[in-house]
This record gives C-alpha cells, sequence and structure tokens, in this order.
C-alpha cells in the first residue's frame, strides 16, 4: 500500500492541489517542510522539481506559471528560505501569474522565542499576494479540517481567477515531522470559483459606442500579455486594424503579432517631430496588458494627453498611467474587444495610415542605419534577431536586453516573454529555463551579462532542457547606464552604476558542463549561430562580446539618424 505524510493539514493541501489541476511543484529542500516533500513526490499526479536556491526556485516556478498558464506550486521550508521568493512573487504578481506558496513553518507558540529558522512568517508576502492565511498547526476535530479544505479551496481559487497572481498559504508543522501513514486516497471537498465571462451591459456598450463614434483618433496600447491569449487577440485585433481612425501599438511582449500592428514602437516615435505631435497624439486611448518597456510612449502621451482614456481588464485597479484615466472597463480585454467592435464604424479618416506611413520611414530609416553600423549591441542584435529560428519562444533578459530587441521586427515566434512586472534583472535565467522545461519548441534567452551572473544558479538544477539556447551579452556591466541621462555624467559611473566586470562566462559553462560558444565580431556571429542553433543534448551558451565604450555611442547615433528625417 502507498504512503504518505502523517500531517493532515499535508495530506489535505496536497490532495486538494491534485484535485483542481496543479501538476508542478517546485521544492527546496529543508527539514520543517519534509511533510510537504514526502507528501508531494508520493503524489501520482503531481511532478516535483527539486532546487536548492529558493530564489532561483521561485523564478523558475515562475517560468513554468508563465509558459503553460497554469497554477504552479512551491514549497520551502522555514525562516529565511522564504524570504528568498520574495522578488518572483512580487514579479508574479505584477505579471499577474499564479503562484501556490507553501511555506513550512514552526509551531506559533515557538515564533519570537529565539528558536532556530523561525520568524514571523504569516502575512510576509500581504503587499506581493492576492491571499493569505495561516493553517492550523495540528487537526483535532471536523471544524479544524473544514478550516484547512475551505482556506486551501479559496487560495487556489484566487489564484487563478480575476487579475492572477500569486497566494500564500502558510503551514506550521510540529515534529515530528518525518512519520508516513497509509495514503487515504478519499477525495477531498472541492469547491471552484466559477468565472463569468460576462460582457457590458447594452446600455454601457451603447453608450462607450456613442462616445467612440465622435472620436476621429483612436490608439489601441497594449502591453504584456500572456502567450496563450495571442490567437485570439490577434484575431480580433486584425478586424480592429480596418478601422481607418484606430492605430494599434503593441509591443513585442504584448505577443500580437498582425501584419499592421506598430510593435517597434520606439523607432517610430523617434521620427514624429514635436511639431507633428499634436497630429500623432490620440483623442482616444484604449489600453490593456501589464506593464509598457517603452519609455518613450509614455513620455509622449504624458506630454500629448488624450481626452480620454479607456483601460480594461477584469479585477485590476485604476491603472492611471497616463494620469487621464476616464473609465476603468472590468471585463477581460478580449470580451470587450469582440463585443465592441463586432459591428464597428469607420470614420474614415487616415490617422492609422498617417502612423503607418511614419513606420515605413522608421524602417527605412533603421535598414539605412543598420547597414554601415559598427559592431556593438545593436549590431549583435540585428544578427541575433535575423538568425531567431520561426516560431522559436523568446525570452529576454531586463535592462538593455529587451530594450535592444523592441527596435526589431520579430519573425514570427511561438512567444516572447520577459519579467516586465517589477522590471528586475535577478532571476531572468531561471525563469527562462522553467519556461524552457515545459516547452516543445526551441527557447532562445537573451541576457545582459550583469543579470546572467546575478542569477547563475539557474544552471545549477537537473532541469535545463536541451532546446534551451542562452545568449549572453558581454559588454562589460550594465551598458544601459551609459544610454539614459544621469548615471552617465557621474563619476561614479562605472563603479557604482555599470559595475564594470569581467567575469569568464566560459569558465562558468564548463563548471556546469555546458556547450560554449564566443563571438567577438559580426562575422563570428554570423558563422557560430548555426552551430549553435544545431542539436544539442544539453543547454548551450554563446557569449557575445560588444565593446563597453562604444555600444551607447552607436545607440545614440542610431536614434539621432531615426530623428533626421524629421528636422
Amino acid at each position: 500500500m502507498s504512503t504518505t505524510t502523517d500531517k493532515k493539514t499535508v495530506q489535505i493541501i496536497v490532495a486538494l492541489c491534485a484535485q483542481k489541476g496543479v501538476k508542478h511543484v517546485v521544492v527546496s529542500p529543508g527539514s520543517r517542510n519534509a511533510p510537504l516533500s514526502i507528501a508531494f513526490n508520493r503524489e501520482e499526479h503531481i511532478e516535483c522539481y527539486v532546487i536548492v536556491d529558493e530564489r532561483s526556485a521561485a523564478f523558475f516556478a515562475l517560468g513554468l506559471a508563465q509558459k503553460t498558464g497554469e497554477a504552479v506550486a512551491l514549497v520551502c521550508t522555514s525562516g529565511t528560505a522564504l524570504l528568498n521568493y520574495a522578488p518572483a512573487i512580487a514579479e508574479a504578481f505584477y505579471q499577474r501569474i499564479p503562484l501556490i506558496v507553501l511555506s513550512a513553518d514552526r509551531p506559533i507558540e515557538w515564533i519570537g522565542q529565539d528558536d532556530s529558522q523561525a520568524i514571523n512568517q504569516h502575512q510576509v508576502f500581504a503587499n506581493f499576494t492576492k491571499y493569505n492565511c495561516q493553517l492550523p498547526v495540528d487537526i483535532n476535530c471536523e471544524d479544524e479540517a473544514w478550516h484547512v479544505n475551505r482556506s486551501v479551496n479559496e487560495a487556489i481559487n484566487l489564484a487563478v481567477s480575476g487579475r492572477k497572481g500569486p497566494v500564500h498559504i502558510n503551514i506550521p508543522l510540529r515534529e515530528p515531522l518525518y512519520g508516513t501513514t497509509p495514503q487515504n486516497n478519499l477525495p477531498q471537498r472541492v469547491f471552484n470559483q466559477i468565472e463569468s465571462n460576462s460582457k457590458l451591459a447594452e446600455s454601457d456598450i451603447q453608450d462607450l459606442k456613442n462616445r467612440f463614434s465622435k472620436t476621429p483618433k483612436i490608439m489601441i496600447l497594449v502591453g504584456i500579455l500572456p502567450a496563450q491569449e495571442k490567437e485570439s487577440f490577434e484575431a480580433v485585433i486584425s478586424q480592429i486594424e480596418k478601422i481607418g481612425n484606430v492605430i494599434v501599438l503593441a509591443e513585442p511582449i504584448s505577443n500580437i503579432q498582425t501584419p499592421m500592428s506598430i510593435r517597434t514602437i520606439d523607432r517610430v516615435l523617434n521620427v514624429i517631430s514635436a511639431d507633428e505631435a499634436e497630429v500623432f497624439s490620440p483623442d482616444l486611448l484604449i489600453s490593456f496588458g501589464g506593464a509598457l518597456v517603452s519609455k518613450q510612449i509614455k513620455t509622449f502621451l504624458k506630454n500629448n494627453p488624450p481626452k480620454e482614456h479607456w483601460y480594461i481588464g477584469k479585477g485590476e485597479t485604476h491603472i492611471d498611467t497616463f494620469r487621464q484615466l476616464t473609465a476603468l472597463i472590468q471585463v477581460e480585454p478580449f470580451t470587450f474587444l469582440e463585443q465592441f467592435f463586432a459591428n464597428y464604424t469607420d470614420l474614415g479618416n487616415d490617422y492609422a495610415s498617417q502612423w503607418e506611413v511614419k513606420a515605413h520611414i522608421a524602417l527605412q530609416r533603421h535598414n539605412h542605419f543598420m547597414a554601415s553600423a559598427p559592431w556593438s549591441d545593436l549590431k549583435a542584435f540585428e544578427v541575433i534577431n535575423s538568425a531567431l529560428p520561426q516560431d522559436t519562444d523568446l525570452q529576454l533578459g531586463n535592462s538593455s536586453a529587451v530594450r535592444y530587441a523592441h527596435l526589431f521586427s520579430q519573425a514570427k515566434l511561438n512567444s516572447i516573454q520577459c519579467n516586465r512586472g517589477t522590471s528586475g534583472i535577478d532571476g531572468s535565467t531561471s525563469t527562462a529555463a522553467g519556461a524552457a522545461w515545459v516547452s516543445d519548441v526551441m527557447t532562445t534567452f537573451i541576457s545582459g551579462d550583469i543579470s546572467f551572473f546575478y542569477d547563475s544558479n539557474a544552471l545549477w538544477n537537473k532541469y535545463l532542457s536541451a532546446n534551451l539556447r542562452i545568449i549572453v551579452m558581454k559588454n562589460g556591466g550594465g551598458s544601459l547606464f551609459r544610454f539614459i541621462p544621469g548615471p552617465s555624467d557621474v563619476e561614479e559611473l562605472d563603479e557604482y552604476f555599470e559595475t564594470a566586470q569581467e567575469f569568464n562566462i566560459e569558465k562558468m559553462a564548463s563548471l556546469y558542463e555546458l556547450p560554449f560558444y564566443s563571438a567577438s565580431s559580426e562575422e563570428e556571429l554570423i558563422s557560430i549561430l548555426p552551430q549553435f542553433y544545431a542539436t544539442h543534448n544539453k543547454v548551450v551558451i554563446l557569449e557575445v562580446n560588444t565593446p563597453r565604450l562604444e555600444n551607447d555611442q552607436v545607440l545614440k547615433g542610431y536614434f539621432r539618424e531615426m530623428k533626421k528625417m524629421c528636422q
């Protein structure tokens, strides 16, 4: 007969996770969480991943959830182990990704009594979670069993409903911790939260349509979206793009790749002169999705504010990024777009075509500059972008990597992801590793060197897909700080901002026995990429060496060239 932990609280948690469809659990080793580790490992419907570093483990779980679109559970021991989850939990909260955090704890009477690995864990993530609860130490009566069942049901329901996000269940456990008992296969009571795919009332739709029909210039702006929703959105966006007074600006990490949407937003904005700003600023802005990468579009819309701004999102707070919010539409964006544009009215003006002309000009200027651009981060991104396998998953590191990628039009990719919820650089590699592990296609991850070294423990786990390709832009440090105003002008730039360094990526690859390639010129990169993308039985790392002191000058020159045409 199969056995499981003898802790009744844990038995209920694990049974409910399995019954409610949780398929992936990331566990970090420890003693206090032994009952959870034992029970999850012996649950046949759940796959467990054991990753020692809790910070890396949490970002790996984030990648699993990001790719699958499903809730993923995290299990850790008591004490500071839990605090290492914080960056990934915050990212999941702002990226709207469901994580179920299960933290083992000391019995509550020992908190604050100088007991080892005992800190106040309850509500520790209150600012970054949708739900928090602390379960009883023991189950001694029907009411306590009911309480555990109800709390776990509620936590999982909230993680995957409405504005999805992380939840935290704190689980005090009393010694002994390693006891087992025959497995009770009786199902737990399950209650699900039935989500309404609600539409707006016809009166509300009519009111919005009346305002829409009187508006000559309309911009739809799309931030980060789950790749699982790409096809649905692309279908409805393709119809909307036929309306002459509507322009769609969709960042690459929105995963919308329709033919007429403008995805190279910064590139296009740089060919619009100050005198033309009023012509291109919208009367009505409709936005949805998560945080935007482009600082330029945020600045443009703040300086040239729309008369109205509708933000669409179920369960969202009042997102007023551009200080012009006039309507928070509490439905799923796809549902709203499908309902609202079912019988659209085309005012017949040329607002969209004016943007398309600028996009064409920007492309010409871009191509002209890139034809003679010297070796640099920018040139390397052009070469890499053109070599990306069709239908690959693209994962982007934060800081300069995601910004460079947004200057190029990508081919038809399977998905584009980046941790832009909070935009931290600390777990990008682990996230990419998690996403790649559950992907059926090639995953390309592009990272800066600081971010890559920061998260080097991502390579310290056995769940590394042979379909993962890691490209590290070895430009000597945080190159973004040489480009943005402020840090580039102070004497502390090298040590305090850019943190220039010369760590050896090849030795790190050797440590983990991973294939390694290096390129230091356009010609080398072009010749190496086919080998890099060839079939390997392990993760492959490619180091791209670029000139630290020239990268910012090339990028500044690029934007100067883009602006020349509008002076």
